[in-house]
């Protein structure tokens, strides 16, 4: 499968569950919709890459996403911006979270 058609999928997926948490009249859906076609493949990717380097040795994800350079993995870690945002969910502008 082409990389593009991964990417339709996925981007069909996100627009999809948008318009079905915008059904629900919510102001909290709405904004998660807003939020949730956003998303992409390589937000997708992103978001593995730092979940990943939270739990596992940092040369075994540079190998999972094929990157070259030990330096691009790096990137990945957010430690200390997961900690500072997991610590205020509640003061969040739009009062909903995604975990």
């Amino acid at each position: 499968m082409a990389r593009t058609a991964v990417h339709e999928i996925v981007k069909a997926v996100m627009r999809s569950t948008a318009q079905r948490l915008r059904l629900s009249n919510d102001s909290e859906a709405a904004a998660a919709a807003a939020h949730i076609e956003q998303a992409s493949t390589h937000w997708m990717r992103h978001t593995a890459g730092t979940r990943q380097s939270d739990l596992v040795d940092l040369k075994a994800v540079r190998d999972n996403l094929s990157h070259a350079d030990i330096a691009t993995t790096n990137t990945y870690v957010h430690t200390e911006d997961d900690v500072r945002h997991d610590a205020t969910p509640d003061a969040h502008w739009t009062g909903w979270t995604v975990r």
